[in-house]
Formats: C-alpha cells, sequence, structure tokens
C-alpha cells in the first residue's frame, strides 16, 4: 500500500514499509537486504539483531519441544497441544481447557521432562494417589534415566518415605509428583521451594481450600509478601499491577469441573494473568425433536427403536416411578437415580443397564454430575423442564409481585421491600383476578394458567445442561445425539423453542420432520469414528475483532472458557469441535496519520504520495487523541495514556500461540483499513493471516464468514486512505486559516463538517425566503387538514368523493439513513445516540450489520420471517423478498425469529443482560419493518375526496377499511373516518409559519 507505519519493524520496533512487513522483513536500517535467505544471520553479521532473536529463538525452542515430544511419545502434538507447546516456551501460565482424552496429562509430564533436560525442575501435582502412582510410572518409561524424578504417596514403605524425605529436603530432582493431600500436610516447606514449571491435575482439588493457591504461587517464584498486597488490592475491588521485574515460573492447571468460589482465584489473574477457567463446550451435534403428546404407547415404540445408551427425565420423582414401573413391565433393563443412583449409574456404564430415569433439575445429578457421550446417546424429556410459580397472593414469589408492583407504580425501582409488605401493597390495591391479568400483561414471554394460578417458566438451561449428555467433544470427536422432548402445550414448548433458539441457537422439529432410522445411524457412526485409530485435526484458530463485546458475544455463543489479559487487551478461550478458539479486540483503530512531517502526515517520494502512521494514543483522563511519542497527553499534561502500540505488541504474543489467524474487523472500509494495520504489523511474526467479514454476530454468522476467508481488499483500504488524507489536508489547512482569520485555536474546519455547514447556510437563506403562512384544521369527523394561508370559514364542503380498492405493498427493510430518520423522529432521540443503540445490537447479536445502504434481504434472513409468522400462526401472510440483488451487506435485520417482547421477558429473566429499554423500542421498530417487508401486501379501502374550503380546493387521500390483514400487523395503517356528500364543521383551527429550523436529523433527511 506504499505506507509507512511507527513502530512495526519486527528487530527494532522503529518505523518500517508495509510492503516489508507483508515480506517479513525487518525495516532498511536494521537490514538493506530485500532478500535474504537467513534474516537471523544477516541481522547477525550487520550487528543489528534486537528483539528478531525473541522470535527467531520462539520457534526454535517450540521445534525442539516438538520433536522432543515426537521421540518420546511417537506421536506428534496434537492441535490442543501445539497451543499450550507455544505458550510454555513463551513462559506463560495458563488454564489448560479442553476436553476429554486429547492428552492434558501427558503433556504435562513431556513438559517437565522436556524442562528437566535444561536442568530446571518440576512439580505435577495430582488429585489421587492412584494417579501419582500412575504418573511416576509412566515417567520412568518415557525418560532416559539422567532426569531424577521424586515421588510420593501415603502407601509408600518406610524406607521410601525416608529417601523422598532426603531428596525432598536436598532439592535432589528435577521431577516432584505428588497429591493434591501432599499440598496441604506441606504448604510451608513448598512454599519455600522455586519450581520452573508447576502442573495441577484437578485443580478443583486444590482450591477446595484457598490456601493451597498461595502455595501454588510462591512455588513458582511469587514472594508471599506480593501476593498479600495483590489480595488486598484485590478486596478493594481494584486491579493489582505485578512489578515488571518479578520473572515467576510457569504454572498450568487443568480445566476445572465447578466455578471457582470466593476472590482468591483472583490471585492467578492479577500475578499471574489467566483466569482459571472451565471446560464450558457448547459444541454440539443434537437433533431436538419434539412428540406433541404425551403417549406412552409413542414411547415405548422409541426406546424400541433406540434400544440403549438412554435418558429419561421425568418432572417430577413420583412421574419418574410411574414411569420405571411402566417400563419393567414391558421388561425393558432399566434404572432409576432417586434412591441408587451410583450403583445404577455404574450398572448403565458397563452396559448393564440400558435405561436410566431421573427427575428433571438443573443441580441434578443426572443433569450435571455425568460425562459419559461414549454411552449415553439419546436423552427423552417427559413434559418441559419448567420453573413453576403460583400466582395466588400468599404464595407468590417476590420477583413477580415486585415486578407486578414496579410495572404499576406503587413502589420505586429503587425501593427493595420484604415479601409479606409486597403482598399487602398487592392486595390493597388489585383483586386476585386483576392480579393474574397483570402478570399475563407484563410476563408476555411466558405462560399464565388461569385454572391453576401458576406461572410457567420454561427452564432452558436445564434442557440445555440434560440434552448436551448426548453429545460431547470424546478424543477429538464430537458425537451426535438425540434429544426427544414429549410436550402436548403449545404455549410452553413455543416458549422453551424461543429461549433454546436465543441461547443456543439450536431448533426444535416436529415428529413428522423426523427420520428415525437415519438418526439412529448417525448417531451410531459418530461414536464408531472413536474406536479406532484417530487423525487429529484439531487446531487453535485466533480471531480479532475491534471491539471488545464482539469478543465477548462470540467467545459466549461458542463457549467461553476462560479469559486472560495480554498486556492491555482481553483474551477469550473457547473450546469447540475443531480446537481451540481465542478471541480479542483491537478496541478499534490502531493507527492514525502522524501530525508532524510532510503534509500532515503525508510524505513525497518520487513523486509519490506516501502515507506515514503511528500508533494512536489516547487520554484516559480527558479523552483525547494524538499519535505523537510522548508520556503525557498534549492537553491535560496526564500520564494515563492508552497506547495502541501495547495492543499491537500484545497481538504479536497472542498470534505465535495460534495455528490461524482471522482478523474480522467490520465489513466496511474502515474495518478493512483496520484489517490491514493489524495484517501488516503481524505478517512479520506469523504468516497464516487471513480477513473474514461478520455480518451478523451469532454462531451461524461466523460460520458463515469461515466459509468466505480471503486476504485483505487492497482497493478498500486505499478508498480509506485517500478519505483519511483528504480529512488531514482539507481540515487542516481549512481550520488553519478560520484560527487565523478569527483569532481563535479552538474552531475547526473539514471535508464534511464545512461542507455540511455550507447546505446549513443555504438551508437558512431558503427558510428565510419561503416562510408562509398555514391553518391546521380539525373537522367534526377527527380528520385533520393543513392549508396554505390564513382561513376564515368555519366549514368545509365535499365536492367529490370516490371509493377504491387498492393493494398496499409495504416499504424495504431500513438502511441506514432509513433506520436513523425514522427512528429518530418516533423515539425522539438524538442521531447519534440511535447509531450508538444500532452499533450495541449489533455487537450483542441482534441484528445484521448496522451500516448499510442496501434493502437485500438474503435467504437465510427470509427464513427468520417465516420461522416467525409461522410461530405465531400467520404464515399465509408471508411474502418473501429480496427486495434487491446489490450491496455486499443485508438491510438492517434481526438475526433470530424473537420480537422485542420476548426478549424484554428474557432480559427480566437474566438471560440476556446489559439491554436498556431504549435498545428494546429501537430493536422493536428494526423487527416489525422487517416482518413487514416479507409479508403480504395490504388490500384497503381507499378515499380519494376533494373539499372546498375558503374557496380553495383541497385532495385527500385516506384508507378508510382494512380489506385484508398482510405487513399492517407490523407497522399498522391509519384507518381514518369516512367522508360523505355534505359540510363539515371545523372544530379547531390555529395558525403557524412553515418549516422548523433544523435539527441534525432534518438536515440529512433534507439533503438526502
Amino acid at each position: 500500500m506504499n505506507s509507512k507505519y511507527h513502530h512495526s519493524c519486527i528487530n527494532c520496533g522503529g518505523l518500517n514499509t508495509d510492503e516489508r512487513n507483508e515480506r517479513g522483513l525487518p525495516c532498511e536500517v536494521c537490514l538493506l537486504e530485500e532478500s535474504p535467505s537467513d534474516i537471523y544471520r544477516a541481522l547477525l553479521e550487520r550487528k543489528t539483531l534486537k528483539e528478531y532473536r525473541f522470535y527467531h529463538d520462539f520457534w526454535n525452542e517450540y521445534e525442539d519441544f516438538r520433536s522432543f515430544f515426537k521421540k518420546k511419545f511417537r506421536k506428534d502434538l496434537t492441535g490442543y497441544q501445539r497451543l499450550w507447546a507455544k505458550r510454555i516456551v513463551q513462559g506463560k501460565s495458563f488454564t489448560m481447557v479442553a476436553p476429554t482424552g486429547v492428552g492434558k496429562t501427558t503433556f504435562g509430564m513431556m513438559t517437565a521432562l522436556w524442562l528437566a533436560r535444561k536442568g530446571k525442575k518440576s512439580a505435577l501435582v495430582f488429585p489421587t494417589v492412584a494417579l501419582v502412582k500412575q504418573t511416576l510410572e509412566r515417567l520412568q518409561k518415557f525418560s532416559d534415566g539422567k532426569v531424577k524424578i521424586l515421588g510420593f504417596y501415603s502407601s509408600m514403605k518406610k524406607e521410601e518415605k525416608e529417601k523422598f524425605e532426603k531428596s525432598f529436603e536436598e532439592d535432589d530432582y528435577h521431577i516432584l509428583v505428588f497429591s493434591t493431600q501432599f499440598v496441604s500436610k506441606n504448604r510451608e516447606k513448598l512454599s519455600q521451594k522455586r519450581f520452573d514449571f508447576v502442573f495441577v491435575d484437578d485443580v478443583d482439588a486444590v482450591l477446595k481450600a484457598s490456601r493451597n493457591i498461595d502455595t501454588l504461587l510462591m512455588m513458582v517464584g511469587i514472594p508471599e509478601e506480593i501476593i498479600r498486597k495483590a489480595f488486598s488490592t484485590i478486596k478493594q475491588g481494584k486491579i493489582y499491577e505485578r512489578p515488571k521485574s518479578l520473572k515467576p515460573g510457569i504454572l498450568v492447571v487443568s480445566s476445572a469441573t465447578a466455578k471457582p468460589r470466593g476472590i482468591r482465584p483472583l490471585l492467578f489473574r492479577d500475578l499471574l494473568n489467566f483466569t482459571v477457567g472451565r471446560l464450558v463446550s457448547v459444541a454440539r451435534n443434537i437433533t431436538h425433536v419434539r412428540i406433541s403428546s404425551r403417549s406412552k404407547e409413542k414411547l415405548i415404540e422409541l426406546l424400541e427403536i433406540f434400544r440403549d445408551g438412554i435418558l429419561i427425565f421425568a418432572q417430577t420423582e413420583e412421574e419418574g416411578k410411574e414411569l420405571y414401573e411402566y417400563l419393567k413391565r414391558f421388561k425393558f433393563n432399566v434404572g432409576e437415580t432417586w434412591s441408587e443412583f451410583e450403583k445404577n449409574f455404574e450398572d448403565f456404564k458397563v452396559g448393564k443397564i440400558n435405561i436410566l430415569i431421573g427427575v428433571q433439575a438443573y443441580y441434578g445429578k443426572l443433569t450435571r454430575g455425568v460425562d459419559l457421550p461414549e454411552r449415553i446417546k439419546y436423552v427423552i424429556f417427559w413434559g418441559t423442564p419448567s420453573m413453576r410459580f403460583s400466582l395466588e397472593f400468599d404464595r407468590a414469589p417476590r420477583f413477580v409481585l415486585a415486578r407486578v408492583l414496579k410495572e404499576m407504580g406503587l413502589i420505586k425501582a429503587q425501593e427493595n421491600p420484604d415479601v409479606e409488605e409486597l403482598r399487602k401493597i398487592a392486595k390493597e390495591h388489585l383483586s386476585q383476578k386483576e392480579f393474574v391479568e397483570k402478570i399475563k400483561e407484563i410476563f408476555r414471554g411466558v405462560v399464565v394458567k388461569d385454572e391453576d394460578l401458576e406461572l410457567i417458566i420454561p427452564d432452558v438451561y436445564t434442557y440445555i445442561q440434560a440434552s448436551g449428555r448426548s453429545s460431547r467433544i470424546l478424543n477429538g470427536v464430537l458425537v451426535k445425539g438425540v434429544s426427544v422432548i414429549f410436550e402436548e402445550d403449545e404455549e410452553i414448548f413455543e416458549s422453551l423453542k424461543t429461549r433454546l433458539l436465543l441461547i443456543a441457537e439450536e431448533e426444535i422439529i416436529e415428529e413428522a420432520e423426523a427420520n428415525w432410522k437415519e438418526l439412529v445411524h448417525e448417531v451410531e457412526e459418530s461414536r464408531k469414528r472413536i474406536e479406532g485409530e484417530l487423525t487429529d485435526t484439531s487446531k487453535s484458530l485466533l480471531i480479532i475483532v475491534e471491539s471488545p463485546t464482539k469478543a465477548e458475544t462470540l467467545s459466549r455463543f461458542l463457549g467461553r472458557a476462560s479469559s486472560r489479559k495480554e498486556r492491555n487487551i482481553i483474551v477469550h478461550e473457547a473450546v469447540t469441535g475443531e480446537g481451540v478458539i481465542l478471541f480479542t479486540a483491537t478496541r478499534g483503530h490502531v493507527y492514525d496519520l502522524v501530525t508532524k512531517g510532510g503534509i500532515h502526515g503525508v510524505e513525497e517520494e518520487d513523486g509519490k504520495f506516501v502515507p506515514v502512521y503511528n500508533s494512536l494514543k489516547r487520554c484516559r483522563d480527558c479523552g483525547y487523541q494524538f499519535t505523537e511519542d510522548r508520556d503525557e497527553c498534549p492537553v491535560c499534561s496526564s500520564k494515563n495514556i492508552d497506547d495502541k502500540t501495547e495492543t499491537l505488541r500484545a497481538l504479536r504474543e497472542i498470534s505465535l500461540e495460534a495455528d490461524e489467524i482471522l482478523v474480522a474487523t467490520d465489513p466496511d472500509v474502515e474495518g478493512e483499513k483496520i484489517s490491514w494495520d493489524v495484517t501488516q504489523y503481524l505478517l512479520p511474526a506469523t504468516r497464516s493471516l487471513r480477513r473474514i467479514e461478520m455480518h451478523e454476530i451469532t454462531r451461524y454468522g461466523f460460520k458463515k464468514a469461515r466459509e468466505s476467508v480471503r486476504f485483505v481488499d487492497f482497493n478498500l483500504v486505499k478508498a480509506q486512505i485517500v478519505r483519511r488524507v483528504q480529512d488531514r489536508w482539507i481540515g487542516f489547512e481549512l481550520s488553519g486559516k478560520l484560527q487565523k482569520r478569527f483569532g481563535r485555536s479552538n474552531l475547526s474546519a473539514g471535508r464534511v463538517q464545512s461542507t455540511v455547514l455550507g447546505w446549513i447556510v443555504e438551508r437558512e437563506e431558503e427558510y428565510k425566503k419561503s416562510e408562509k403562512d398555514f391553518t391546521l384544521l380539525v373537522l367534526e369527523n377527527g380528520v385533520n387538514l393543513e392549508v396554505e394561508g390564513k382561513i376564515a370559514d368555519d366549514v368545509v364542503t365535499v365536492v367529490e368523493l370516490q371509493e377504491v380498492e387498492e393493494e398496499r405493498n409495504p416499504l424495504p427493510p431500513y438502511t441506514t439513513s432509513s433506520a436513523l430518520s425514522e427512528i429518530s423522529q418516533k423515539l425522539r432521540l438524538g442521531v447519534q445516540e440511535v447509531m450508538d443503540i444500532l452499533q450495541d445490537l449489533f455487537e450483542k447479536g441482534f441484528i445484521t450489520y448496522h451500516r448499510t445502504d442496501s434493502t437485500r434481504i438474503s435467504l437465510e434472513g427470509q427464513n427468520v420471517a417465516r420461522t416467525y409468522l409461522r410461530k405465531i400462526g400467520k404464515e399465509d401472510i408471508f411474502m418473501g423478498r429480496s427486495w434487491s440483488t446489490e450491496g455486499a451487506h443485508e438491510a438492517i435485520r434481526p438475526v433470530k425469529p424473537i420480537d422485542a417482547r420476548e426478549l424484554e421477558e428474557m432480559v427480566e429473566e437474566g438471560l440476556i443482560a446489559d439491554l436498556t429499554k431504549k435498545h428494546l423500542r429501537v430493536y422493536e421498530l428494526i423487527f416489525n419493518r422487517f416482518l413487514a417487508s416479507q409479508s403480504a401486501a395490504v388490500k384497503v379501502k381507499k378515499q380519494i375526496v376533494t373539499v372546498d374550503v375558503d374557496g380553495k380546493r383541497i385532495g385527500i387521500e385516506q384508507i378508510v377499511e382494512i380489506l385484508r390483514d398482510g405487513w399492517n400487523l407490523f407497522v399498522p395503517l391509519t384507518v381514518s373516518p369516512r367522508f360523505e356528500h355534505r359540510n363539515y364543521k371545523i372544530k379547531e383551527k390555529s395558525f403557524t409559519k412553515n418549516t422548523p429550523f433544523l435539527s441534525l436529523l432534518r438536515l440529512l433527511l433534507w439533503k438526502k
């Protein structure tokens, strides 16, 4: 692109061209050669070798580790292990998050053996004595006899213990292997030792005693005084910055199964830059089928098809017992879990039992306490997992009472009365019947049963947890599962279906759509793949986006397992069927044109213009942005500066970990420029780097983007460069003239604002010339008229009247300009506020990309409309329209068939966070406009009327009747009172001048 970038040289961190960075070359100051065969050796000979040594040593160390692993283990590293190895080589501590069977323990042992060759010490900690013994045996097998391996377990003989004690005290070992119990009993001794590498298998066992955390930290060389200071800072709700001079060893912990409790585990975050994660993989391959009756005959039929590996979840223990007895009568090999869980589960595990029956409960043993995907293939729900609440005044739960009373304004939002006080207020203002009606009005996405006075909320998380028992990543294979739900109640089922779509992006099909034979075949075939010799296809992937919100949203969709801090950015980690995916964000632009040198940041070389960029800096105190390299803000002199140089360095370090890097900045010219800025900076360190565009922040949008991987589009980058140079040349020059002319340094001008100022001046002149009087009339039939001039008459006379039938088509879905204009007008919000809300809705995964001038709707978008219309029983009005074939983006539309009322209900339930009332109102307008655009035309009866007032003839066209509904169900049409052939009295009369003064919105509309 013929540009220069400060701080981009991979060797000296100085100025380099993007052309040299793209080729992986340091700057010309460091290396004059254009095509050296060995950059490292060339720098060494030139005596300019600096930071490039780190990258050279990194890859050499990694290849050494990989060769060592292959030689010892007779297999290459898996995708997971490649990621971990690169972190070890960089000296990073981390949570080892991965499914079972991918070699976590093997990796820990091989790392210890590899480090032992370098004379470094390691400690391997296991939860049980059996694992300690097993590990010691394997280490001896892999060791060449030169590595001193020392282990301890309680059943050792006296002589062995004495020998261990002597070697332990004298530090006469390379690798120390012991149990969690040993940590608890020998905290003081272990705290005084220093290990280069500590591996903890099953960190849950260690975290049970919080003091063990301190012990582990001291084992990797963090002084007790530092730990105390860090913990004190954390207790104050702040983040402790580890001293830069402190260089601790490496601590690796295998993923937890339970969420760490308390704040002490945050010491890992502040002292070792990682959080204790747990495997929350949402990698699932499940077909969900609904059977619309609780037919035991159908249940028997299904069990005969499935035969084995079946979990059945009943709504209550009594119901479970009834099913258990019923199935026993039919000679099924069935076990129950409420009285003999351990015995029956063990029998199920080894195949003595084919079917296990349990109770639907989020924390139930069968829901969360089992992980046996090789055996569990089918999950059956006898009714929808639900939370049921009584609506009787004396039994209604607090959250229901509080929400009703707050919505009615009977208590303030910040008030927090106890439940008895809430009941008293409710009884004073509402009857039981009125209370239930209010709940129906307020709780719109749930089910209210009048006859039972019951509120039913589908428990989607229990359903997801329980159904997930049938599909897991096992030895690198994502096995197939089937979930069947017997549910008769349409309201409850639709409510569950909506929540499942929102949370897991999974759909439920009806029984008629299911091919049982084919499903069983898929289930069995997926498990056969585990039995043979597996070819590892897992890999690590780094996704770089612009916004931290977007990175967080994407990682949550894919099952965020852990997070860590790298310099000044956060990296989220998720485990999927293909391996580990890392998500991080640039936090907007990372580079901008320099302000000094050349022509406002653009140099001229050999007749060509060369833009010169430097990293962006932003003052955290006053918000001022600048590009000069300085330690303090040029405006407020604060030293609290956020420097994007740190962001770029962090990205380079993280890029070394991943097998593949995809830059997924926004799909526009700004996003393309950010993509190139990041790409050219990273290419000297890693070559596996491409670009993707995400038009919606969903699992589907991510999958679709992955199918269209490309390199940076240089034409789009050039367009942004030209625009930015214009900003500088026009803006800086005009601003200087303005400041000089008026003697004020705070005046500015620019490519856009100066043009807009011209429009405003022109519009003001037009306004002054075109000022006229108007009369606003309200007739006795309720019709409003605006008539030019001042009207004296008190009646209007209908002189012509005609009625016609016509079909009216909907408006197209929103583009950016139409969304800003209409939403601003309807909701009385500023243009910038609407834009910010659209950005939020996009980044949180609710709408498609919001910067678009296209009305195009894809087939996927049309299917969203069809699905929603089918859900509300209006599929007959579906009229799929693409609207346009042009445009890189679609129009602004919802990404899921979920309306604003359903979203609001899920916000109240806590399923969705950080959506305000304004977000919901904006989403509602987008949703309704989109649904209208995909609905049938409306057939109306229209009146064409001519009236006479003060001798003026005025034409009126108005709809007086809806003959056939269509898109008006989402964007209502105004139906006016009919006119007849007669005079109409004027009830109200007011006078006004035309054209109110300009707002930003009216200016945009006028120019458009």
